[in-house]
């Protein structure tokens, strides 16, 4: 292995920071050269930002510390298209947006939290407040919107060749689940992701939606990054659940969107708690949400307790804002709801 290869398989091991994708794969290694024993590696960020520089640079000396390597030197720059626009400018410019005037991005730092079913919910909620909704299921790899909304159609396409999106419980749904088979297994690189976002914006009909959530994956990855690139979010929601190892993916949520210069909107707390009767059980402690809320100066939108009808209504499709809207936990995701709007 060449002194070059060596330095570049230290550096696929350091990840952009707030992401869990490494800086050679992002594309921002732009070159390394080695002379005498001294290293130098250029950089080019997809926008200037000091902060990201200086962590990135911090964990390049730690790696080459820790092959015994003595530290290299730093070139930044950020990237500019001819017109002189930025990465991110040049992205947004070249994807034809529709007239949708909130975003609202719905994450989690890992999986198993019930993202999903909350994005579903909130959407209904959402659409009894605000007219002209639409679901975006982003989570490409895992698509769950079309299970728990009961959708088992293919959608159409105009005489423009766009993707009609599906309309249920008074909302327009759009997921790549609609698109596959059951059987079918989801295998996309980066470059593939960002296509395929992309179309979901540019190529599907969302004429008469004002006001777009969008379920993304768990964790923080290329998704994340092509959405954010895509398109103006007007805020980002995060579900955890109340244990520890939970609550530490979080940060990681936090960072992104605020490296990424999204608004936070709030923590969902989901699987807060059990309600057996006039007694409350913590099976997985209680709120863990909140503190780390207060610890990063975030609202904290709510609980969501453990309910069989959530589950239920999830394996039937008829999300339980829908199916029970009078519920104690369908009035948990209402109240939440009108958080966020209040945020908003």
């Amino acid at each position: 292995m060449s002194d070059k290869d060596k330095v570049l398989s230290i550096l696929k091991e350091v990840n952009f920071p707030g992401f869990t994708r490494d800086i050679v794969s992002f594309g921002i290694i732009k070159d390394i050269n080695i002379d005498n024993g001294k290293t130098e590696i250029s950089i080019e960020l997809p926008k200037e930002d000091t902060e990201v520089a200086e962590k990135i640079a911090q964990s390049i000396n730690n790696a080459f510390s820790r092959e015994g390597l003595s530290l290299p030197e730093f070139i930044f720059s950020v990237f500019k298209k001819a017109n002189g626009a930025t990465t991110e400018e040049a992205t947004k410019e070249n994807v034809k947006l529709p007239d949708i005037s909130k975003y609202l991005a719905v994450a989690s730092g890992k999986g198993g939290v019930g993202k999903s079913t909350v994005a579903v919910n909130l959407a209904i909620a959402f659409s009894r407040k605000l007219k002209n909704m639409g679901l975006m299921d982003a989570d490409i790899w895992g698509p769950s919107i079309p299970m728990m909304c009961g959708i088992d159609t293919k959608p159409m396409a105009t005489k423009e060749e766009k993707i009609v999106p599906i309309e249920k419980f008074n909302i327009k749904m759009m997921s790549i689940g609609f698109l596959l088979d059951e059987e079918d297994t989801v295998i996309w690189r980066g470059p593939m992701v960002h296509g395929a976002i992309k179309q979901f914006i540019e190529d599907v009909e969302w004429d008469g939606v004002d006001n777009l959530v969008i379920d993304l994956p768990p964790g923080t990855g290329d998704a994340h990054l092509s959405l954010i690139q895509t398109v103006p979010l007007s805020g980002g929601i995060i579900v955890t659940t109340p244990q520890d190892v939970a609550l530490i993916d979080v940060k990681r949520g936090i960072q992104m969107f605020r490296k990424l210069n999204v608004p936070v909107l709030g923590i969902i707390e989901n699987m807060s708690y059990l309600q057996n009767g006039d007694e409350i059980i913590d099976i997985f402690g209680r709120g863990g949400g909140k503190k780390i809320a207060e610890k990063f100066e975030v609202p904290f939108l709510g609980e969501i307790p453990i309910d069989p009808s959530i589950r239920k209504g999830g394996d039937l499709g008829l999300p339980i804002v829908f199916s029970d809207p009078d519920s104690s936990t369908s009035k948990a995701f209402q109240d939440i709801a009108e958080r966020i709007l209040e945020n908003l």
